[in-house]
């Protein structure tokens, strides 16, 4: 698999998906899955190589154990730069309902993957995980490091699951777009500086 950190800006085109933050996506086909204004937030992509499917989840919070509170002013700064979408997304990816789930979360995100990638009829044992952002963007204002935490959150529950994790690119302080093809596999990180 390759995992691409490119530093320069594309155009979205017509055959792109956008995720936004606390949404995940699972497909199988020729769009690839973007997402921007990854700083703390953790995007979590998914791949079968067998299948070539994929899915890719814009999570905001570690765990859903852990109470909202901690992470209040980071999450709020996180939600300020959230951008609309066209609404066309769901017509082409499957997003997974978050009527019952909360995907913002680490842990429920990736469940909800593997739920929707198993579904399609991807194996754990196949699947590949890497790793975007995590960065620590809200130094100033709060002291715990949510990117941090995401990304030790992802790393502990994909363990647990049996996922291995080929590809990252997190931590820092810079903000991140990401690009993921669910036919290749390929992620592309477009850092912000």
């Amino acid at each position: 698999m390759i995992f691409q950190r490119v530093l320069r800006t594309t155009e979205m085109s017509d055959s792109d998906i956008e995720v936004h933050m606390g949404d995940i996506a699972v497909m199988k086909g020729a769009h690839n899955l973007i997402t921007s204004g990854v700083g703390s937030c953790l995007v979590i992509t998914l791949y079968d190589p067998k299948l070539q499917i994929g899915a890719l989840a814009h999570t905001m919070v570690p765990s859903s154990a852990k109470r909202e509170t901690e992470y209040g002013q980071c999450l709020s700064a996180c939600l300020s730069s959230k951008t609309s979408s066209d609404g066309q997304a769901c017509l082409v990816a499957e997003r997974v309902s978050t009527k019952t789930k909360d995907t913002k979360y680490v842990d429920v995100a990736i469940d909800q993957m593997l739920k929707g990638l198993e579904a399609k009829g991807a194996k754990r044992q196949d699947l590949e995980a890497k790793l975007i952002g995590g960065a620590n963007m809200f130094s100033s204002i709060a002291s715990d490091d949510i990117g941090k935490d995401n990304v030790l959150s992802a790393k502990d529950k994909l363990k647990a699951e049996g996922i291995r994790i080929v590809g990252e690119c997190v931590g820092g302080s810079q903000g991140r777009s990401v690009e993921f093809s669910p036919t290749t596999g390929i992620v592309t990180v477009k850092v912000k500086f």
